[in-house]
């Protein structure tokens, strides 16, 4: 068997394995990378080869399964798209950026197309959501119960609600960029070269994107928690976007910082940890982002 052939068989089985997991409590930790094995297949097989390797892990998950198999069928086939775009982009050598954005835009518009359907063939899916919620702070214990102020509760899921697009772009991104890392590596590993993000040392947003964040904080500061207008909903989306836009900013220029100076990477990445254990710090990163985009900082420290 040549060395292509057993590469597509390894990553067909794996790819079962994978979906196979998602029967059984692994499913929290293996739909992360659902991606993945598409991913790697398509870049390194031709189309006709890659459906024939793809086709068999699906036939096997359905033959193994049965109706269940149909379920994961599906659902693998849901992140087909773009999951073979990234491919796409690999196999023209595209810069890492425009393969993320490709598959995380593919994705996405897969994301709203479904929502569309639901809500053309009568299914409100932001009903079933709220719903879902509703019942979810019923089923808590009686102590807890009483203490949710219904008020709030009701503020809170109309606040959801209107950051759905958030949540879409976000997991968007999460699943794409997940994809990218570990099957660049992959990728890399058997020979293919596959374009990377530049250091973060490197990343700069540009200065209008400063002033984007200004004006959107700015109409933040007068839209009520209890509008229900498309300002507020594009101003509630906005806002946490380029925040953390600009929370990557300054943990890149913290790289910069550590890499002119000739430091470790300690306190870049100590930033990263704190950030995560304390996630109100990334109002302050975005502080340090806006300030490392409008001034020339970077110059009078490489001065």
């Amino acid at each position: 068997m040549s060395k292509g052939r057993s590469f597509a068989l390894v990553w067909c089985i794996i790819n079962l394995l994978m979906l196979l997991s998602f029967i059984t409590p692994l499913v929290i930790i293996s739909l992360n990378f659902i991606m993945v094995p598409a991913v790697v297949l398509y870049a390194r097989l031709d189309l006709k080869r890659f459906i024939l390797f793809y086709a068999i892990s699906l036939a096997g998950v359905c033959a193994i399964t049965g109706y269940s198999g149909l379920v994961l069928a599906i659902m693998s086939l849901f992140f087909l798209a773009p999951a073979i775009m990234m491919g796409r982009m690999y196999k023209k050598q595209a810069p890492a950026r425009v393969s993320i954005v490709a598959g995380a835009g593919t994705l996405l518009a897969e994301f709203l197309l479904g929502l569309l359907v639901s809500y053309a063939a009568g299914y409100r899916p932001m009903d079933q959501v709220k719903d879902f919620i509703r019942d979810s702070v019923d089923s808590l214990p009686d102590v807890l119960r009483n203490s949710v102020n219904e008020a709030a509760l009701d503020l809170a899921i109309h606040y959801f609600m209107q950051i759905i697009p958030l949540l879409l772009i976000a997991a968007s991104l999460f699943y794409t960029v997940i994809a990218h890392g570990i099957g660049r590596w992959v990728l890399r590993r058997n020979g293919m070269q596959v374009p990377g993000l530049p250091p973060m040392r490197e990343w700069r947003l540009p200065k209008s994107m400063a002033f984007y964040l200004i004006i959107v904080t700015i109409f933040d500061l007068f839209i009520s928690i209890e509008s229900n207008s498309f300002l507020s909903m594009v101003v509630w989306n906005l806002l946490p976007i380029l925040t953390a836009a600009f929370a990557i900013q300054a943990i890149g220029f913290l790289f910069f910082v550590a890499h002119a100076k000739k430091w470790s990477v300690a306190l870049p990445v100590v930033a990263i940890v704190l950030a995560v254990v304390l996630p109100f710090l990334m109002y302050f990163y975005c502080l340090l982002g806006v300030l490392d985009v409008l001034l020339p900082i970077r110059k009078r420290i490489t001065g």
